[in-house]
């Protein structure tokens, strides 16, 4: 087995358990003990995970996110896949043909591409990543972003890219986040420059979405960009028991 795929694995069983020993990753995944390790430190790095006395548990939610430990976009991508595609296929039908779209960064919003085979509109989006992803039978428009390009964020930023927005007037836009606090409504991004880009977007945008799994609840980072009135619809695959949600959020549960 890959690190990579190893890694994931360990994710995806911190996400079913919460917390995992050194002993069963080693069971599990029948490889040493320095490998289980050293895989653990790396995580812990990337500010995915905490390591604690013979095993490891998913991030504290009084981790801050900034540009120093923010997960690189490959490393999130098979994370929360189920809720990402509920999200992303109620979020699609309310594009249209004709639409101008605009797709952020990030690895929920790249599930709309689904939905959008048939469509014929123009897309604009600051990802290779979401580049990368599309079909060779998407029947639409594209225009990439250009400006300052960070390989890890896999997107574009800066004054280029704000001033090629600038040019743009959109139908609709679909934003992703990296965390949300449902009380004070205050949407955060780990990057004042990526929050930048959104906020112009959200200026040139008749209609604006956010797109949010619910860990993005228990996740907070550097900055405040937006409050979650400011869109038209929040779509998220679920909340908090005893939690009311705004009148804007569109729960997507399991059909």
């Amino acid at each position: 087995m890959l690190t990579k795929e190893r890694k994931l694995r360990i994710m995806n069983l911190l996400e079913e358990r919460s917390f995992v020993t050194i002993k069963e990753l080693i069971e599990d995944f029948n490889v040493s003990r320095s490998s289980i390790v050293r895989d653990l430190i790396e995580l812990e790095n990337q500010g995915l995970i905490q390591r604690e006395r013979g095993g490891a548990s998913l991030k504290s939610v009084d981790i801050t996110l900034t540009s120093f430990n923010e997960p690189a976009v490959q490393e999130k991508e098979n994370l929360h896949i189920a809720q990402k595609q509920r999200i992303c296929k109620e979020a699609a039908k309310s594009i249209r043909d004709g639409d101008c779209v605009y797709i952020d960064s990030g690895t929920t919003p790249v599930y709309l591409l689904d939905y959008l085979q048939d469509k014929k509109i123009t897309l604009v989006t600051p990802s290779t990543f979401l580049i990368r992803k599309l079909s060779a039978n998407f029947k639409g428009d594209i225009y990439l972003l250009g400006g300052q390009f960070n390989k890890s964020y896999d997107m574009s930023y800066g004054s280029l890219t704000l001033e090629m927005i600038r040019q743009f007037y959109f139908d609709h836009a679909f934003l992703s986040t990296n965390g949300v606090d449902l009380e004070t409504k205050e949407v955060y991004v780990f990057d004042f420059k990526v929050g930048a880009v959104k906020n112009e977007i959200m200026s040139r945008c008749k209609r604006t979405d956010l797109l949010i799994d619910a860990s993005k609840f228990e996740t907070r980072a550097m900055c405040t960009w937006a409050n979650l009135d400011d869109f038209h619809t929040v779509y998220t695959d679920s909340i908090k028991e005893g939690i009311e949600p705004l009148e804007n959020f569109v729960i997507c549960e399991k059909e």
